[in-house]
């Protein structure tokens, strides 16, 4: 059975390989469940969880740089251990701007999810989500170099647009062994297909923001009794463009009791033909932080010196004032 799921997770990593991703992206694929699948949201063994994350990308490459930022929130609103189910709800803001005209967008969602174990002697779970954002674009024409004089006039009148979206995404757990996790998921972004232009024509075409796919596989395993393996693989495939990362992380368990999880860990991936990236992260309960930094091999290396992008995130999990261990339907396992 150990040996499907490596397999299974080797034939997603070179299926990826042969597809030709835009958006927000984040080199920590572990650092906001939520905002990188709606159907994890408060896919969490805690009732409530916060969570931020900060990149500044390019900055020996563009004045200011790329500077993202994530801001989230979820519930689980509903949990029973009865029908073995839960309820979650999130809210997430992302500002994502760059250079001197700070272009760039900023993102308010909402993600309801839905979860539900579909065998309790191996922690069998499957979750579906949904997301519903409201997305700004904009830019500061004062910096700009075009459109100053009649003359130079381009069409573009805009300096903002909006637009509303939905997104879907589906998520699957499973622990086949003990000391053993697996879990893989889908996702797909944009099924509105927003236009996505500046121009005064509205005759918009082809300028639509085409739907992004995104899927990933992680299997975490012991290798002693205070330390684990993580290995990870993602894809992200928007129109002609595309993302895979693939990697893994060595975590060592520093806990003194069997009441807390203390651990510590550091990893390496490769995201195809533009960076190396060195992670790190602490977990102590139910708070994590991370840092991460890219090393840029892209041939854009001549003029960012190699440096990409440094990442860093935080998120704290909490319950009820008046917990009931009960309701805890969902072990997620220790990453």
């Amino acid at each position: 059975m150990n040996k499907t799921y490596v397999v299974n997770l080797l034939i997603i990593t070179f299926f990826a390989l042969s597809l030709q991703g835009q958006d927000v992206h984040f080199s920590s694929i572990n650092a906001n469940d939520m905002y990188l699948n709606p159907a994890k949201t408060a896919f969490t063994n805690t009732d409530f969880k916060v969570a931020t994350a900060y990149r500044n990308q390019w900055q020996t490459v563009s004045t200011n740089g790329y500077n993202t930022t994530l801001l989230t929130g979820e519930a689980r609103l509903l949990s029973s251990k009865k029908y073995r189910h839960s309820l979650g709800i999130g809210l997430g803001f992302v500002s994502d701007v760059a250079g001197t005209l700070n272009f760039g967008q900023r993102q308010i969602f909402v993600n309801l999810s839905y979860n539900k174990q579909i065998e309790k002697r191996n922690n069998h779970f499957i979750s579906i989500g949904v997301q519903l954002s409201n997305n700004y674009w904009s830019y500061d024409p004062t910096n700009a170099d075009f459109g100053q004089q009649q003359s130079d006039w381009e069409g573009i009148l805009l300096s903002n647009l909006s637009y509303n979206d939905v997104s879907l995404g589906l998520h699957w757990q499973i622990e086949p062994a003990d000391f053993q996790a697996v879990s893989a998921g889908v996702a797909v972004f944009h099924l509105t297909q927003p236009g996505l232009t500046f121009m005064d024509e509205l005759n918009i075409g082809d300028l639509r923001l085409k739907p992004r796919y995104y899927g990933y596989a992680n299997y975490l395993f012991s290798t002693s009794e205070v330390s684990k393996v993580q290995l990870s693989a993602s894809t992200s495939v928007q129109n002609d463009n595309y993302e895979i990362l693939l990697g893994g992380e060595y975590i060592i368990d520093l806990s003194n009791t069997i009441f807390d999880q203390n651990n510590i860990g550091a990893g390496v991936y490769y995201r195809s033909n533009d960076a190396i990236i060195l992670a790190l992260k602490y977990q102590y309960n139910n708070i994590n932080v991370g840092l991460a930094y890219d090393v840029n091999i892209s041939g854009l290396s001549q003029v960012s010196n190699t440096y990409g992008g440094l990442e860093i995130y935080l998120s704290y999990g909490f319950n009820r004032f008046s917990y009931n261990k009960k309701i805890r339907t969902i072990p997620c396992p220790t990453f």
